[in-house]
This record gives C-alpha cells, sequence and structure tokens, in this order.
C-alpha cells in the first residue's frame, strides 16, 4: 500500500509499504510496515512477508518508517546479493591471509626472515630472492606493458598483493577488525550448534545488525582493540537513538559483548584485552539486557484468555493448533518449546505427568534452565493426550509445526486469532507466560519454584533442589497448587 504523506500535492511524500490498521471495537489505529517479500528471496530469507509495527501515533509511524524502510531496504539487497552469488567484501586480515595461503601453495615461505651473513646464508637468501623474482615475473607477464613506462598494466588487486608480499620479509597480520570478530563467532557458534538454514540465517542477521551499529556509531570499521571505554558508549546511545525499546538496545549490547569477548579469546594478539562494553547500564533495568514486562507483553485478561480460547476452538482449521494454545494457556511454554515437542517427550501417565522440554535436531533450547520437566495438570494433561492419538505415531507431536520455523508458523496463526479479540500489541501469544506467572504468584508459589517451572536463570537456594525427579516433584506440587488449588 502506498501512503501520500502531506497537505497538498506540492508538498506530498509517497510513503510504501504504509499499512493503517482499524479498529471497530477500539475506534482506534494502529500502523506498521507491510511488504511481501519476492519469491526468490523467500528461501534465503524464511519469510514470505515482512511485517513491522509502527506505532499507533501518525507522527511517530512516520518518523520510525523511515528508518524501517532502510533497514529493510539493506536486509533485501544484502539478500539479493546471496542469491546472485555476489560475495561480501572481504577484510584486509581475510585478504592478507589468502595471500599467505598463495605465496606456501607455491612452495615459498611468506614469512622468511633474512639469514646470517654467513656462506650458507648467503646462498639460500639468493635462492629465495630469485624463486619469488621469477614468480613476480611469470605474474607480470600475464598482463600487457605500458610501452612509455614498460610496466604491467591492470594487474588485479590479488597479483598486487602477491607480489608486495613476495618482497616482504616478515608480512604483519592486520589487526583484527569487529568485522573479523563477527565472522570468527558465528563460525563457531555454527561448528557448535549446527543449526538449520533459517536459524543461522536468523543468527547471520543478528550479528550483522549488531556490528553495523558500531560502525555506524563511530562512522569507520575499527579494529577490536582500538575500541575504548567512550567508544562503546557512544555506540550505546547511537542505538537507543534507532530503536524504540529500552530491552531491545540491551538485546544488541548483549550480542556485541558475545561477539567481542570471542574474538580476545580467540584472537592471540587480543588476549588479556578488556571488553568496554562489559558493564554498560542495562536500560531495561534487567540483568544483562532483562525485559521488563511491560515492554514485550503483558498478562492477558479473564475475559481476553477466554473469547481468544472460544475464538480458536470455533474458527482453527485444524485441532493441532486448539491443542497448542491449550497446553501453552496450562503449562506456561514458550510457543517454541510446544510446537518443538516429540511425541516421546510427552509422559501423561503416572503420578507426576510432565513434557520434557529438550534440546534435539528440530528445537535448539534458549538456555540450560530451558531444558527442564514441565508438569502436565488439568486441561494441559487432557491436551497432551489429545496431541499423542493425533499424532498417530509420528515422530513429533505436532508434526505440522514441529520443524524449523514451525513456532513461527505457529505464532502467526494463533496471532490471527488473538488480533480480532484485541489489538493492544502488548497481547501476544507470550502473554501466557505472564498469565501462569500471576497465577503461581497468586498461590504463594515462590520464586525459585515458579524459576523451575518457567525456564528462567536458577540462582542460589534455587538450586538446592537436585535431580530432575525431585525437581518435578517440587514443579508439580506448585503447579496443582496454583491451579487445583
Amino acid at each position: 500500500m502506498r501512503y501520500i504523506e502531506g497537505s497538498n500535492i506540492m508538498s506530498s511524500v509517497i510513503v510504501d509499504y504504509w499499512q493503517e490498521r482499524k479498529s471497530k471495537k477500539l475506534g482506534s489505529s494502529s500502523y506498521r510496515y507491510r511488504r511481501v517479500v519476492e519469491r526468490e528471496l523467500r528461501p534465503t530469507l524464511g519469510k514470505g512477508e515482512i511485517t513491522i509495527p509502527l506505532g499507533n501515533a501518525k507522527g511517530e509511524a512516520l518518523a520510525k518508517y523511515r528508518q524501517v524502510h532502510r533497514e529493510v531496504e539493506q536486509m533485501l539487497a544484502s539478500a539479493w546479493d546471496e542469491v546472485r552469488g555476489i560475495s561480501r567484501p572481504k577484510t584486509a586480515r581475510e585478504l592478507f591471509q589468502e595471500t599467505v595461503d598463495r605465496i606456501r601453495a607455491l612452495g615459498l615461505n611468506p614469512y622468511r626472515q633474512p639469514t646470517d651473513d654467513d656462506e650458507t646464508g648467503d646462498e639460500d637468501e639468493t635462492r629465495d630472492w630469485i624463486e619469488r623474482s621469477v614468480v613476480a615475473d611469470a605474474i607480470a607477464a600475464k598482463y600487457p606493458t605500458d610501452p612509455e613506462t614498460d610496466y604491467p598494466m591492470g594487474v588485479s588487486a590479488e597479483d598486487t598483493r602477491l607480489v608486495r608480499m613476495l618482497y616482504t620479509s616478515s608480512p604483519k597480520t592486520p589487526a583484527p577488525t569487529v568485522e573479523d570478530a563477527k565472522k570468527l563467532y558465528l563460525t563457531d557458534r555454527f561448528a557448535l550448534n549446527e543449526p538449520g538454514p533459517l536459524a543461522r540465517k536468523k543468527d547471520e542477521q543478528r550479528a550483522a545488525r549488531a556490528v553495523a551499529y558500531i560502525t555506524k556509531a563511530l562512522g569507520r570499521v575499527p579494529t577490536v582493540a582500538s575500541i575504548r571505554r567512550e567508544d562503546a558508549r557512544k555506540v550505546q546511545g547511537y542505538i537507543r537513538g534507532e530503536v524504540g525499546s529500552k530491552a531491545t538496545v540491551d538485546r544488541y549490547l548483549n550480542d556485541i559483548r558475545a561477539i567481542i569477548n570471542h574474538a580476545i579469546a580467540e584472537f592471540d594478539e587480543l588476549h588479556g584485552l578488556p571488553n568496554h562494553f562489559t558493564g554498560l547500564p542495562d536500560l531495561a533495568g534487567g540483568r544483562n539486557g532483562g525485559v521488563l514486562p511491560q515492554e514485550e507483553g503483558r498478562p492477558l485478561t479473564d475475559k481476553e484468555r477466554r473469547q481468544i480460547r472460544e475464538r480458536i476452538q470455533a474458527y482453527a482449521r485444524k485441532d493441532d493448533l486448539k491443542l497448542i494454545w491449550r497446553m501453552l494457556e496450562g503449562t506456561g511454554c514458550r510457543l517454541s518449546e510446544v510446537t518443538g515437542l516429540r511425541a516421546a517427550d510427552v509422559v501423561t501417565h503416572g503420578e507426576m505427568p510432565y513434557i520434557e522440554v529438550e534440546w534435539h535436531e528440530e528445537r535448539r533450547v534458549k538456555t540450560v534452565p530451558s531444558r527442564r520437566r514441565v508438569p502436565l495438570v488439568g486441561d494441559a494433561l487432557d491436551a497432551a493426550g489429545e496431541a499423542l492419538k493425533l499424532a498417530r505415531g509420528a515422530r513429533m507431536l505436532f508434526p505440522r509445526y514441529g520443524r524449523e520455523g514451525g513456532g513461527n508458523s505457529a505464532s502467526g496463526a494463533l496471532m490471527r486469532h488473538v488480533r480480532k479479540i484485541t489489538d493492544d500489541p502488548k497481547a501476544v501469544t507470550n502473554s501466557l507466560r505472564h498469565n501462569m506467572k500471576d497465577m503461581l504468584r497468586r498461590a504463594d508459589v515462590d520464586k525459585h519454584k515458579q524459576d523451575l517451572i518457567l525456564g528462567h536463570t536458577l540462582s542460589g537456594v534455587g538450586e538446592r533442589y537436585g535431580g530432575p525427579d525431585v525437581r518435578l516433584e517440587v514443579a508439580t506440587k506448585a503447579m496443582r497448587q496454583a491451579l487445583l488449588g
């Protein structure tokens, strides 16, 4: 959709991909950036449409639109480059290493030191000099010569670097930049986790955004060693001016910290270097970028929960979506934790039925505390039993969604029902986790037991609960206390 901004035709500006959404129920409007992804780019981006909320006030939405549009254009341009096989620019360090490898492939030592002035040393040095000169002459012979100077013309950048290094006895490796740090971080991360294509793309985009903020804020691609505390604070301030949420600023800074920490650990010349992004104040008030509930979601009201559930039960085309909502409501799990369940992860018999939230090939678990047994009580137990019957022996409990990207598909399907009931952007599928948190609080369940159920980080007394069976027993008692009274 195109929106014309301005009071008259002479001053109007056409705004593409602008969508106004009017709520008949609330009598208000909200705005978002909505853009269909070209078919050729969908496998690369892992989505068919880009939708980004812009807010409820038109002026603020228009101001935010410009930045959003720039970022989407950059993302699409990068995707097109990938589809067309256009490689991204290499860093000076990468180009240096390529040249070193070329020299070694020629049987020469790129780091050959000058020898002593004894007779044997002179012979070795002369032989090495002749070999290097022969290679350099062969490279020059590939190119036409200037009739006036007799110098070769049009020498490629690759060959220029090679000739220069041939005549350098001790070439110096360029200092690692933040781009080098990012690439090493992703390489090692992928080697450890072996993510699928969509998860890999998500990690690449997230790391690229984090490093791009550094280069934009400082006006250069800095080496890791050159970054000072003043630079780190400048980057934080720049990100704060670019994104609306303080929690989002903290998340980007967490990514930057991880990238820089990894570089300090893995690049020998950086060992012992301080990470000046460590210790910056968390704007959202949480530990290392903790998200405040009011910034990312809120509990659904009892009326909203009832209406959304009734709508899903009445209008969802497939039973699996109905069962997913019931299990979310009755367990407080993350959506990906439910859609990624295998049939073997569901135990509906015995005195303490549960689901096993565990890492496996189809689903990566966020953190160690997220790997847990979540009690099945009341309607969640009934829904899990129905889901097992519906799966009919399939490996995944929800075959339609038990795949890479399946959580996003389920989220989109559920959110379409949520938005029929409320336009509040803070009312989302994840709101059910807030609801479970509130129910546990009302039942006087202490925080450590809440964390056992919800998969939050445990510390101090929360670590005392021992093995998985004991933790399940503690969590089951707490869940029954909250749901059954």
